[in-house]
């Protein structure tokens, strides 16, 4: 689907990748050792200093690929979306259909028309294709416009609900992790992708049944 590719490509805005600085060895501490410490010391130094570092964060991910599939406002946002694709495929094909009927008639009366009459007719066919073009133009510009609209109420949803889930401030990092990401490998432990698909979803379906409620009000 167009709206779940493009979303991946930006799914949760607050992705963050992660860097830690190495330090190198200063030129005092070269005087003052006289040498330039050991490879393998100075690695075993800098790694020391990372897992330090990062002690003091908190950190959690998501699986991308999991909210995509299981997320209803996902789901529902793809189905409108298909069904728009076919709502316009109907009216370019009934479009085209009369545009050819209207060819056809123009094409059976040439024999019989005069000079004057065939120009009008190659003009009106002119217009014809030209009015094609411009339909489908429309119709693709509405449904892109449509499909932004979505991705973005998607993003806004999914930020929307990180904020609340981490009001605590719990979390420093919520980092997104699928397949050929960036993030190549994270603890299980720190996987909270159940409970965010559960709590948009839990959010998703209080919003519907409000919007029920609103119209059933007189």
């Amino acid at each position: 689907m167009l709206l779940k590719s493009s979303v991946q490509a930006t799914v949760l805005s607050l992705i963050t990748i992660l860097f830690f600085s190495c330090g190198t060895p200063s030129e005092k501490a070269i005087e003052q050792t006289g040498s330039i410490p050991n490879t393998a010391d100075t690695l075993a130094a800098n790694r020391a200093d990372r897992t330090v570092s990062a002690t003091h964060l908190k950190i959690a991910y998501i699986y991308g690929d999991t909210v995509n599939n299981k997320y209803q406002f996902l789901l529902d946002a793809e189905a409108e979306l298909e069904s728009e694709r076919k709502r316009i495929d109907r009216r370019l094909r009934n479009k085209l259909e009369d545009a050819e009927k209207q060819a056809s008639i123009l094409q059976q009366r040439a024999p019989t028309m005069t000079q004057n009459e065939m120009q009008e007719a190659q003009l009106l066919l002119q217009n014809l294709d030209l009015e094609m073009q411009q339909y489908q133009e429309k119709l693709a510009s509405d449904f892109r416009k449509r499909e932004s609209e979505l991705q973005r109420q998607y993003i806004d949803k999914v930020n929307s609900f990180l904020d609340e889930y981490n009001s605590d401030g719990h979390y420093d990092m919520v980092f997104n992790f699928q397949q050929g990401g960036n993030l190549l490998w994270i603890k299980q432990a720190y996987d909270i992708t159940d409970e965010v698909v559960a709590g948009l979803n839990k959010a998703y379906e209080d919003e519907l049944s409000k919007k029920k409620l609103d119209k059933e009000k007189p």
